[in-house]
């Protein structure tokens, strides 16, 4: 072999790394192949050095150090997006971690594209302890143009991008799903060519606007993406080249869209009527009557939030802010009794309320479409409520309570019905926690209720401002509901703001209540009804599930985000929750 040789093929492995291969950027991962996210942790100061943590299977776990090499550590670095490995560290040099320890006696040759190609027991098996916890320091040089495949190619049947928080079809905050978690893109570097991408994946044409700054509201959990640039020509945005590091990228820099969206017509069979402005009104509709089109009232029976959303984005008229199931106070020219649409039921995501679930033929509206007609009244912004789960999984605890001192909270049934038949000595178990519910939105969080008509309730001494604000719910591993609580919205007020933003709304003295945007209301563990009656729960498994303004009294810009769940167990003497997150996860 002539002595050149081994200096070319050197030269072209370090191509490779620098500039992707062609081939190897192009294709898809072998079918069967494990889908994992790596990042680098622990008791560390660089960024490009930790110890190695694995997400698998919902669950972020370790790498055991049994024949690991530095072929492992070059895979395992590039797939981070560095060019190479600078060494690697065995006995948990950057600490010990937690959890499953998912991979042992790794054996990579250097040529996979993922850890996860490389031969090992198999995910979970290990017979090793989190003293042998490996760790890796890599090259800090990125690779040019990296693009981290692995961590996107979950499935070709769900979605990897998705809008959030807008007020119209083709308006919102970007989010992409990586590792069956939902995050945001950070608007550095971000334009109509990235913007574009997002509206084309998505089924609209280009592009008509890249929003930064968070403009359509903050979303939560990870930033996915930082300093995204694309051509124009990708099929998706994860094709585009990004830096995976968000370092320093806050919700506050959240990218959003809006895309241009081909005419359908569906504004020209909905209109409002009689209202003060063009935002608001008596909902009227275009339907075929005796062979002809008449413009008719919609009936109010079962007619709420989720349905005045719909005829709000039809109408291009933004969010809802309220529904009205009588209309009498607006005049308009359509007779009392022709009402051409009832039984109105909407999922909310609908395009227009004729997809909507409502009666055929035959019309049944026992009250008639006169002054209970439907109507709405429709805002450019809307608020957003969204709980931090942190808090909640690090403030769980226990508490046995006489029910001689819980009498006000029965009153309110804060408790389970056995409490119905307790003796003020007996003793109730009560799972306590704070909650802290951001408004992570474009407009300010207010009751439903005017002022004005407010309960006084005198045994806490407080007014009551809306009949529900929260659900809490313990629920078997199958969804079957095992104990619940509620908590009614006695005082909402902004208890702690972002820096620059100024409190608003304060509970003393019957005050204004709300959740000023970039504000939050912590409901702390001592407060009554802040929790759930488990007196009558055996020890298990369960899951812990919190949801916000459950009754849709409030209009929100995003109601998936108003559910968490948590992993819970109790044994009878502790409780513990984890893994808890917000909104659904894949």
């Amino acid at each position: 072999m002539p002595s050149w040789c081994p200096l070319l093929c050197r030269l072209a492995m370090l191509l490779c790394v620098w500039a992707p291969c062609q081939a190897q950027s192009d294709t898809e991962l072998p079918p069967g192949t494990p889908i994992i996210q790596l990042r680098l942790a622990g008791d560390k100061r660089k960024h490009y050095e930790g110890r190695v943590e694995v997400y698998y299977n919902g669950e972020w776990g370790t790498v055991c150090d049994d024949d690991f090499s530095i072929h492992a550590a070059n895979i395992l670095c590039r797939e981070l997006g560095y060019v190479e490995a600078v060494s690697w560290s065995p006995s948990s040099k950057y600490g010990k971690g937690e959890g499953r320890i998912w991979l042992d006696n790794v054996h990579c040759s250097g040529r996979e594209r993922t850890l996860a190609q490389c031969k090992s027991n198999g995910f979970g098996v290990s017979d090793c302890k989190h003293s042998e916890d490996v760790g890796v320091v890599c090259n800090q040089r990125r690779i040019p143009g990296f693009k981290f495949i692995s961590s996107f190619t979950n499935s070709v049947e769900q979605p990897l991008v998705r809008l959030r928080g807008g007020a119209n079809t083709g308006d919102g905050r970007v989010e992409v799903l990586k590792n069956g978690e939902w995050g945001t893109v950070c608007d550095d570097s971000w334009n109509l060519k990235a913007a574009s991408v997002v509206c084309r994946e998505l089924g609209f044409g280009s592009a008509k606007e890249a929003l930064a700054g968070g403009r359509l509201g903050q979303g939560m959990g990870p930033v996915h993406m930082n300093e995204v640039e694309c051509s124009g020509f990708e099929k998706s945005l994860t094709e585009c080249y990004f830096n995976r590091d968000a370092l320093g990228c806050s919700h506050e820099e959240d990218a959003a869209v809006r895309c241009n969206v081909p005419a359908m017509g569906f504004q020209n069979k909905l209109r409002l009527s009689g209202g003060r402005n063009p935002f608001e009104g008596r909902v009227e509709v275009l339907a075929e009557k005796n062979d002809s089109l008449v413009w008719g009232t919609v009936c109010s029976d079962s007619w709420g939030t989720m349905e005045a959303t719909v005829v709000c984005r039809q109408l291009g008229l933004g969010f809802a802010s309220n529904a009205f199931q009588e209309t009498w106070y607006w005049p308009g020219d359509v007779r009392a009794d022709d009402v051409v649409m009832s039984g109105v039921r909407c999922s909310g995501t609908e395009m227009t309320l004729a997809q909507c679930l409502h009666h055929g033929k035959h019309l049944h509206c026992p009250r008639g479409g006169g002054r209970f007609a439907a109507g709405v009244s429709c805002s450019e912004s809307a608020p957003d409520l969204v709980l931090n789960a942190q808090v909640v999984e690090h403030t769980t605890y226990l508490e046995d309570r006489p029910m001689y001192i819980l009498q006000c909270a029965n009153e309110e049934h804060c408790l389970s019905s056995s409490a119905a038949t307790a003796t003020p000595s007996s003793y109730r178990r009560l799972m306590r926690f704070s909650s802290q519910i951001h408004n992570n939105g474009q407009s300010d969080f207010r009751p439903r209720a005017a002022h004005n008509s407010w309960v006084w309730h005198d045994c806490h001494r407080h007014y009551h401002s809306m009949e529900v604000f929260t659900h809490y719910d313990l629920l078997s591993l199958n969804g079957t509901k095992v104990a619940e609580g509620h908590k009614a919205s006695f005082c909402l007020e902004d208890t702690q703001c972002e820096e620059g933003t100024e409190k608003r709304y304060e509970c003393a003295n019957f005050g204004q209540q709300g959740i000023t945007v970039g504000c939050w209301d912590t409901y702390r563990h001592d407060i009554d009804c802040q929790w759930i009656d488990v007196t009558d729960v055996v020890p298990g498994d369960y899951i812990f599930q919190v949801v916000i303004n459950p009754n849709y009294e409030v209009a929100e810009s995003d109601y998936t985000n108003n559910i968490m769940k948590c992993r819970c167990r109790y044994d009878g003497h502790r409780i513990w929750t984890y893994n808890c997150h917000i909104g659904e996860r894949r």
